[in-house]
Order: structure tokens, then sequence, then C-alpha cells
């Protein structure tokens, strides 16, 4: 399998709708499969001593789950986008609602509590995921950060675009939000490496 090549440190996260906060852009790769997006390559060193990080996509996964009532102008939906060394992230679509579960490598699957994060009002996933872990030859994640765009005021009022920082281990939990701001990168990655405990 192909892996990617990934983007500098600096260039983790590409501008999004508020407060100049940014996104982590998808790896470069001639291979566009979701599974190959799974296997990054190793990034170059971890602005964290001792970590280091992956890059995986969340366009373009595959869908498992689709319903549509009658009236309704969105289906519910659900899609599976892979991550490395086995994980993997359910993303549910409702009403224009986004949720996320994490799947473990056993197949253990543990949804997210977002109602801090979204309140309840319109939310999408960024487009890439960062997972982070310890330095070594074969990289096994303990954390993730996802950006969340979050409608807090009506529509045309721009997104507020949220950093999530989630743990992995021992159960997968939102552990910190993080807003837009100076410093909203360096803030999430200290949150997903401290082993902090649930927010909620």
């Amino acid at each position: 399998m192909k892996t990617l090549a990934l983007l500098p440190a600096f260039a983790l996260f590409a501008a999004c709708s508020q407060g100049g906060g940014e996104e982590p852009a998808p790896a470069a790769t001639q291979d566009t499969s979701p599974a190959a997006r799974a296997q990054a390559a190793p990034a170059s060193p971890s602005p964290v001593a001792g970590r280091a990080y992956r890059y995986t996509s969340l366009e373009g996964c595959k869908l498992v789950r689709e319903e549509r009532e009658e009236r309704e102008e969105m289906p519910y939906s659900e899609v599976l986008c892979p991550g490395p060394a086995g994980w993997q992230l359910r993303i549910a679509d409702a009403d224009a609602r986004q949720t996320m579960s994490v799947v473990a490598p056993d197949r253990a699957e543990t949804k997210l509590d977002l109602s801090r994060a979204s309140g309840g009002a319109f939310s999408s996933f960024g487009k890439t995921a960062e997972w982070r872990g310890p330095a070594a030859e074969r990289f096994l994640p303990d954390s993730l950060i996802v950006r969340f765009n979050v409608a807090e005021q009506p529509h045309p009022a721009p997104e507020v675009a949220y950093l999530l920082a989630i743990r992995l281990k021992p159960t997968p939990c939102m552990v910190e939000e993080i807003a837009p701001g100076a410093g909203q990168n360096d803030a999430a990655r200290a949150a997903a490496d401290a082993a902090r405990q649930c927010s909620t």
C-alpha cells in the first residue's frame, strides 16, 4: 500500500470559518481510497517531544447506512472513516447535525458526547482528523483532534470552528473543546497529549 506524504506541522490546519482557526489538510497521495488515506507515513517531528501524529481524511468515507423518511429533506446517514492502527470513526448526520463514534481496533464502539460543544445546533466535522500517540516504530494512537463547526447564530452568520481534543484510552471521550483564537492548534495538541479526564 502506498503511503502519504504529510504536510509539515506548521501546516496542520487550513483556514476555517471564524476566529482564524485552521483545518488539518489531507495529505497528498496518488492512491485516494479511504484505506490508503488511513495509512499515513510518519510525520516530521511533533511539536511535543516524544509524540508523533498521523492525518486521515474525513471525506469520501464509506457510506454504511442511509434512511429517508417521507417529507424529510435530508436523509439520516452514517459513514465509516478509517484511521491508523485499526481505529475508525463513524460519523452520523441527522438533519444537518453530525455526531461521532470512535470504533476501536477490537470493534468496541463509543459514541462521543458532543452536546456541550454543539448545544443542539447545526454542526459538521472538518475534512481531516489528527491522530496522536507516542513516537515509536509502530504508531499506536492514544488521542485524536478533530474540527467541529457549530452554527451558534442563525444563517448567514459564520459557524464557530472548535477543535475537539479526544482521548482514545481507556474509554474514548472528549477531554477539551478549544474555541477559535490565537494558539488554538497548540492548545488542542496539549490537551490531546495530556491524558486528561473526560470533560463531561
